[in-house]
């Protein structure tokens, strides 16, 4: 066992790290313990770090491909793969924006993200929170007829939907450019899929760029995906992270939504470093229902 100590969450998901220098995941034993934790609790937070954007990127690469954002202004000027939110840099402040509303990162491209990657340089003394919530004990608790109803589904996710919201919240986002538009064609993912690494099957859905369920009629469609969100989000089971200088939090991407909390940005300064590696293609529990069709 690796010298750190390590503290259950929540019953359902989350790990406190403590002791343990991340750099140290340059270690195969260390690193495959990580791992293991992560693939047991879900989402990490490993207390007192003090990361850069080159040691940032350095992190995410133990867990996969680091993955780059679409929106490139907001990324950091020397590693792309790093996006930065922020109210105090010499940019629009993308702080207090869509991402108050829960969702799972990227799920508008063709390979979401697997995991994501959050450390804090700069926290308000009030909100800001980032609140987790479990698909996958949704899905344990769907009845044999309710997951039958879902296989086989697949959901439609647009970003330029997604992008459109986003205008109505910060109206001096520019509009997507023609290569970022190439960039975010419409994309279908299972509700239920095969998770890569336990092979067992989760519970995957996104809200607020989903388009629609093929063989649905839309007003159902987003019925179907706002009860199930719901069902995810019910406070009762939320774990809202409160935020100290020098967390890093990892958590997997296709079994946790995340929601960030508004903060008063006019009184308080807020700078995170965020990273994501890039997933797999989602693939389904059994063959979609449009392809048998």
């Amino acid at each position: 066992m690796a010298q750190f100590t390590t503290r259950q969450i929540t019953p359902e998901f989350g790990c406190e790290i403590s002791g343990l220098d991340v750099r140290r995941l340059a270690e195969p034993a260390i690193l495959a313990e990580t791992k293991a934790l992560i693939g047991r609790h879900h989402m990490l937070c490993f207390k007192d770090q003090r990361l850069d954007a080159r040691e940032m990127v350095a992190f995410t690469e133990h867990f996969g491909e680091p993955d780059s954002h679409i929106l490139r202004q907001y990324t950091d000027r020397d590693h792309p793969a790093v996006y930065v939110i922020s109210n105090i840099e010499d940019r629009l402040a993308n702080v207090n924006d869509v991402s108050l509303n829960w969702h799972t990162d990227l799920a508008f491209k063709t390979h979401p993200s697997a995991f994501v990657a959050l450390h804090a340089e700069t926290v308000p003394e009030e909100g800001a929170d980032t609140c987790f919530a479990s698909m996958q004990r949704v899905y344990k608790a769907l009845t044999d007829a309710e997951k039958a109803a879902l296989r086989g589904r697949l959901a439609t996710y647009s970003y330029v939907r997604l992008h459109a919201k986003r205008t109505k919240i910060e109206p001096l986002t520019a509009p997507l450019s023609p290569q970022q538009l190439a960039e975010s064609p419409d994309v279908y993912h299972p509700l239920l899929r095969r998770h890569p690494d336990t092979g067992e099957e989760i519970l995957y859905l996104n809200l607020a760029d989903c388009m629609g369920i093929e063989g649905l009629e839309e007003e159902e469609a987003l019925a179907l995906i706002r009860s199930l969100f719901d069902r995810v989000t019910d406070p009762a089971h939320v774990y809202a992270h409160k935020w100290s200088v020098g967390d890093l939090v990892i958590w997997d991407n296709r079994t946790l939504l995340h929601a960030a909390t508004w903060f008063d940005a006019g009184r308080f300064q807020r700078r995170m470093l965020r990273t994501c590696v890039k997933g797999e293609k989602p693939m389904p529990s059994v063959p979609p229902r449009a392809a048998a069709a």
